[in-house]
């Protein structure tokens, strides 16, 4: 006999569809992270760092293009790390059965862009995306998806992200 609070497969593996299925949006899981920024900067600048390949080309842009008024490109970049790992951890909450593999997680895969009035927002590279989309449809249904809210601030030598992973009917 296994030992549930000991044994991680019986704490978190496949987990069966919703029955029934939900009528209504609802609200996935939410995560929050703060980071040092000073720490972040240190760690951005040192080579072979995960932080250097975290970072699409176009996040990177916008980091560079906001640091030429606030001086702070380390500050932008701390945001966006913090909301990939918010986002993380409002989806290991979703318990749709099928986390992603932090420890090689490609974290350039889940991406911190804005909208046209430059409200931020999650979007996640397709592959991701199939797999996340998929595992939250066998869980709760084909006739939903989800949306992630994100909320990005940094003050001082703090930056933190606000993610909410919402599940809506089409």
């Amino acid at each position: 006999m296994t030992d549930p609070v000991n044994d991680p497969l019986s704490v978190r593996g496949p987990v069966d569809p919703v029955d029934p299925v939900p009528s209504r949006p609802f609200t996935l899981g939410v995560g929050v992270d703060v980071v040092d920024i000073p720490s972040f900067a240190e760690q951005l600048e040192l080579p072979g760092s995960k932080f250097a390949s975290s970072f699409t080309g176009a996040e990177r842009r916008e980091c560079r293009r906001l640091a030429e008024t606030s001086g702070h490109l380390a500050q932008h970049l701390a945001a966006r790390w913090a909301a990939k790992e918010a986002f993380y951890k409002a989806w290991t909450l979703a318990d749709a059965g099928d986390e992603i593999p932090g420890a090689q997680m490609d974290w350039s895969q889940i991406e911190v862009v804005k909208d046209r009035w430059g409200r931020p927002f999650i979007r996640l590279a397709p592959a991701l995306e199939a797999r996340v989309a998929g595992a939250l449809a066998n869980r709760f249904g084909a006739a939903g998806h989800a949306v992630w809210h994100l909320s990005l601030s940094h003050d001082g030598p703090v930056a933190q992200a606000f993610v909410v992973g919402e599940w809506r009917l089409d």
